[in-house]
């Protein structure tokens, strides 16, 4: 990380100034130390470290950084499907949508980056200051690798305990993250600390699902919670072999009565997709190899935390000091991009 970039870093704990410590000539600092007092924070590959041993010992976290360690699944094709999901979501619909709202950003925040799939996507079209937040090392570590990437500053953090002013940044991102957070009303709040008054915030909530799905979820949960991720995978594979059986066979199944009492609407559904959103998550998209839609259900049933709202729920979050700019909802999730007021 450049030496200009690590000076926007504060202690996470009282906002205080950090001091630099290292043996790196140049405008570049690959390795060293951000210190305040008796604390040290790491720097390693040219990433600073403010993870606490208590959170990288979390299930969820452990989770998540075994997932990157394995499979760095978000390759050309799959960047693009998800990157059109999250322009149509946000109310960005095109990448030169995206563009002009970065436009007059100088400073943002990917909050759960991941591989880097979102952070990229604003640095190539933004003429901001970019960072990328996550938990998961092996997420960092894999994505600053990567060669020729784009100009996002990694940073292996918290989203609840973040490194940075508070009213820091004009837009942060948090994208199929918060919900994975032990807290997720309160991640919000702490989110919002950190966006500057008129900024905007983007994230996204998983839905709650009909009483069968629901059920199913929570039961596979339970017993793989406790198995290693590369385990997961493994339980995960007949359930993905079953998704894709089901897409294979293009057919439709029509319901003309809602089921109420299941949370069951009526329609005509592809019959993959009724068993996924309203059995089980049985994942499978043609665009993908298997090893990337075994990885999306294993992502869904591992985790401990993975909390669901109604989007009633949701929307209560921006009731106050928040005005909502777009709002999306679908079987999978929920979407608000919304402005601080």
């Amino acid at each position: 990380m450049k030496r200009e970039i690590l000076k926007h870093l504060v202690d996470p704990d009282t906002q205080g100034p950090l001091t630099l410590k290292t043996s790196d000539a140049g405008d570049d600092v690959r390795d060293g130390a951000l210190s305040v007092g008796a604390k040290s924070y790491a720097i390693r590959e040219g990433i600073p470290s403010f993870v606490s041993e208590d959170v990288r010992e979390d299930q969820t976290v452990q989770s998540f950084g075994d997932k990157w360690d394995k499979h760095r699944y978000y390759k050309d094709h799959t960047r693009r499907f998800y990157t059109e999901w999250y322009l149509a979501r946000f109310g960005f619909k095109t990448i030169e949508g995206l563009k002009a709202f970065l436009a007059d950003k100088k400073l943002i925040l990917d909050a759960g980056t991941g591989a880097g799939r979102d952070a990229a996507n604003f640095a190539e079209n933004a003429g901001a200051t970019v960072f990328g937040v996550d938990t998961a090392w092996h997420a960092l570590s894999n994505a600053g690798a990567q060669p020729n990437r784009p100009a996002v500053n990694l940073v292996h953090a918290d989203v609840n305990r973040l490194p940075f002013p508070d009213e820091f940044f004009d837009f942060i991102n948090c994208d199929q993250v918060i919900h994975h957070t032990p807290d997720p009303p309160l991640t919000f709040k702490n989110l919002g600390k950190k966006l500057k008054k008129g900024g905007e915030l983007t994230t996204y909530v998983y839905r709650k699902k009909s009483v069968i799905r629901e059920f199913t979820d929570d039961y596979i949960r339970d017993r793989i919670k406790d198995q290693s991720f590369e385990k997961a995978l493994e339980t995960c594979e007949a359930i993905t072999k079953m998704g894709k059986a089901f897409s294979d066979l293009k057919a439709t199944v029509t319901l003309e009565e809602d089921i109420p009492i299941l949370g069951i609407t009526k329609g005509t559904y592809d019959v993959q997709r009724f068993l996924h959103w309203h059995v089980m998550k049985c994942f499978w998209n043609d665009e993908f190899d298997f090893f990337t839609n075994n990885v999306v259900n294993a992502d869904w049933y591992h985790p401990v935390y993975c909390f669901r709202y109604t989007p009633e729920e949701f929307r209560a979050w921006f009731a106050e000091g928040w005005e909502v700019v777009a709002w999306d909802e679908q079987e999978a999730g929920i979407s608000c991009r919304a402005r601080k007021v």
